[in-house]
């Protein structure tokens, strides 16, 4: 079988391709980029390629409209896996497809539209690549002990983005007072809600018409979103995991020694040591293997998903500890496996427990790290890919 994967600027390109190649697949690459994907310009391009490499399958990360266009019109089948989230293109009518094979992260997500009838959309995590992890870092394990130092450089660290270097479209809004009361409760009131979103069926038509006042947002054209949805998950989640993680960071950089890995590298944190953005490729992994806690607050717009970055972390052998989402329960074991926290309060205990009980915390990350290579590769994904289709 053969497949030809479209490669743009995304986290697991390499991991993808070496996965199909190890399930006997013969694999095509054709470098791209995110805006040439959402050209118009791009459906001739997949159709011209197409008969260049006779492929069975056509495969992007992320979903893309005029890709799914493209492949309807030759026939051919289009496997895309959305780490994206929110995933805007999964409102386009191009999704009900019959080519298409679209997978999402978020179990919230894949009912979202499996109880709106729509069958091309399934649910699968996301995943890991822990041979290529375990061979960037022996050099460093064995560095360090040939040194006799401490295998660990960081008590807590946290990698991902604070929202507040681009995209932060709440702050560019002048809403009337009863509009920034209301959203303000409703942001408040979700900050102590986990395991479900209830911004948007809070968002009432006159809130949401005062909210375009100041922020025109319009759904993509051939999309069926909602205004409602746009300000939910793009203006008001946003605000609120921003909020959250400025919060969080805050109180650990208190008590404890905390490492940012973020693009605001010139955001200044109170006991935090800021070392800016973070190759995911090189550096992320070194990052979560030698850091004694690893930090996940989930963007709000996650409700139910797994973020990549716990893979990462659990999959480079460290101790996750996490707010609660609930896809962890099918897969993994609270206390067992990772570590969630219900609230900053928990957040900041367990952070002082567990970095006072070595034992415990490393047994726990090993637990984690043994799942993740028994059932949460990229390769286990891969083959659930092929057979779910």
């Amino acid at each position: 079988m053969k497949i030809l994967i479209y490669e743009w600027e995304n986290f697991g390109g390499y991991d993808i391709k070496e996965a199909f190649e190890k399930e006997g697949l013969e694999v095509s690459v054709v470098k791209t980029t995110q805006e040439e994907l959402l050209s118009e310009g791009i459906k001739e391009k997949i159709k011209a390629d197409a008969k260049i490499y006779s492929p069975d399958i056509f495969y992007t990360f992320n979903y893309f409209p005029m890709a799914a266009m493209s492949c309807k019109d030759i026939g051919l089948e289009y496997y895309s896996w959305v780490y994206d989230n929110p995933a805007v293109s999964l409102f386009s009518f191009t999704v009900i497809y019959p080519t298409n094979h679209i997978f999402v992260f978020d179990s919230d997500t894949y009912l979202y539209f499996n109880q709106r009838g729509i069958k091309t959309i399934e649910y699968l995590p996301m995943a890991v690549n822990p041979d290529r992890i375990e061979r960037l870092l022996s050099e460093n394990k064995s560095a360090a002990k040939a040194g006799g130092e401490s295998f660990y450089r960081a008590d807590i660290s946290f990698v991902g983005s604070l929202y507040t270097e681009k995209h932060c479209f709440y702050d560019r809004m002048n809403l009337s007072g009863y509009t920034d009361g209301y959203v303000r409760g409703v942001m408040e009131a979700q900050k102590k809600i986990y395991g479900d979103n209830i911004v948007e069926k809070l968002l009432t038509k006159d809130i949401v018409d005062d909210m375009y006042k100041s922020l025109p947002l319009e759904p993509a054209e051939g999309s069926c979103e909602s205004k409602e949805y746009l300000f939910a998950q793009y203006v008001i989640n946003r605000k609120i995991t921003q909020e959250e993680r400025l919060s969080a960071l805050t109180r650990l950089g208190k008590s404890f020694k905390v490492d940012l890995y973020t693009p605001d590298k010139n955001r200044a944190i109170e006991g935090c040591e800021n070392h800016g953005p973070a190759d995911f490729f090189e550096e992320t992994p070194r990052i979560f293997a030698t850091s004694k806690i690893n930090l996940n607050i989930t963007l709000r717009s996650i409700v139910n998903g797994i973020p990549l970055r716990c893979f990462d972390i659990m999959g480079s052998g460290g101790f996750l500890l996490s707010n609660y989402q609930e896809d962890f329960l099918r897969y993994f074991e609270p206390d067992a496996d990772f570590v969630y926290y219900d609230g900053e309060a928990d957040m900041i205990s367990k952070a002082e427990y567990y970095l006072s009980h070595d034992d415990e915390r490393e047994a726990i990350a090993a637990c984690g790290f043994k799942k993740i290579k028994e059932a949460h590769t990229f390769r286990h994904r891969v083959k659930q890919m092929l057979l779910q289709t």
